[in-house]
């Protein structure tokens, strides 16, 4: 274990922590199930990232640390791989050691320094960095989901085959204050491995949302098919919007469907809108199910179906 070592990865249950021991954040311990801060963190997107640690650069440049600080607070314990990030950024800003390069790994080159716009640079490679960890780390879940037989963890942990993600070969000592074994973690691949590794040690289940396609791990149900993130463009979780979307791609081309759904639209603007009430609003949206069913069993045709709702005002 090499002194300058920051990072300290420890168990508590199903869950993956971290002690940070960065410059002025020491002693900070960011904490989730395993495996869960890893999807979140792939989620984000690469504008949202940018701007968080534009924003960082520029407090450091009108505060020093202290300002840095102060500016990520809103970030920090959000996420842990993002607070890892921003707490050894804001380490490499204050002290500009090699630390941090070291730190991101064989995948991150750092400009030269004193290069013209170098922190833009930086911030440039940095950013290239993440989404290629991004990448490198969703093919190898990719790989674990589609692993059937379980075999995963046992193949790579004893021939830490095709992949350093699954090199689980992890130093470790015993912390007889707090009680779990720590493992010193010098690196952002030691970190991700860290997360991995007890995520299968954990058996945590974990699939991809049917609404935006991410990785989730379900909470509550197993078999919850949504996660609860809002997308970009949206107000509300796929938990909440995903069915209906769902339900629309699979019903686009139903001509039964497409009558009904406009028509639902029209008076729920209506509702908005206080020409009719929530009651009135909650009366049509019931019998206009049943009268689709009746569309769809046959009993009355789809003009008559669309006439019953024309006429439903």
């Amino acid at each position: 274990m090499k002194e300058n070592t920051k990072i300290l990865g420890f168990a508590n249950g199903n869950q993956t922590s971290y002690k940070l021991k960065f410059n002025n954040i020491e002693e900070t311990i960011v904490s989730t199930v395993s495996g869960k801060a890893l999807f979140d963190f792939l989620w984000i997107d690469a504008d949202v990232l940018r701007t968080i640690f534009t924003d960082i650069v520029i407090a450091y440049g009108g505060g020093g640390t202290e300002q840095a600080i102060k500016k990520s607070a809103a970030y920090v314990d959000k996420n842990s791989y993002l607070t890892v990030y921003i707490a050894s950024f804001i380490d490499y800003l204050a002290n500009g050691s090699s630390e941090f390069t070291n730190f991101l790994g064989s995948d991150f080159t750092a400009p030269k320094k004193g290069s013209e716009k170098y922190f833009d640079k930086f911030l440039n490679a940095m950013l290239d960095s993440i989404e290629q960890k991004k990448a490198e780390i969703k093919f190898y879940l990719d790989k674990i989901i589609k692993d059937k037989k379980g075999s995963l963890p046992q193949r790579f942990t004893k021939h830490r085959e095709e992949s350093k993600l699954f090199n689980f070969d992890f130093a470790s000592y015993f912390d007889a204050n707090e009680y779990v074994v720590v493992y010193p973690l010098e690196t952002i691949d030691d970190v991700i491995r860290f997360d991995i590794m007890l995520m299968l040690v954990n058996k945590i289940k974990f699939k991809p949302c049917k609404c935006c396609g991410e990785y989730f791990i379900p909470r509550g149900r197993i078999n919850s098919e949504y996660c609860e993130r809002i997308m970009p463009g949206e107000t509300k979780p796929c938990s909440e919007i995903g069915a209906l979307k769902t339900f629309d791609i699979v019903h686009k081309d139903d001509a039964i469907h497409k009558a009904y759904i406009t028509a639902y639209r029209r008076m729920d603007s209506r509702q908005r809108a206080k020409l009719i009430t929530k009651e009135e609003f909650k009366e049509f949206g019931k019998t206009a199910r049943a009268e689709r069913k009746k569309c769809y069993n046959g009993e009355i045709t789809l003009e008559q179906f669309q006439t019953w709702l024309d006429d439903f005002r």
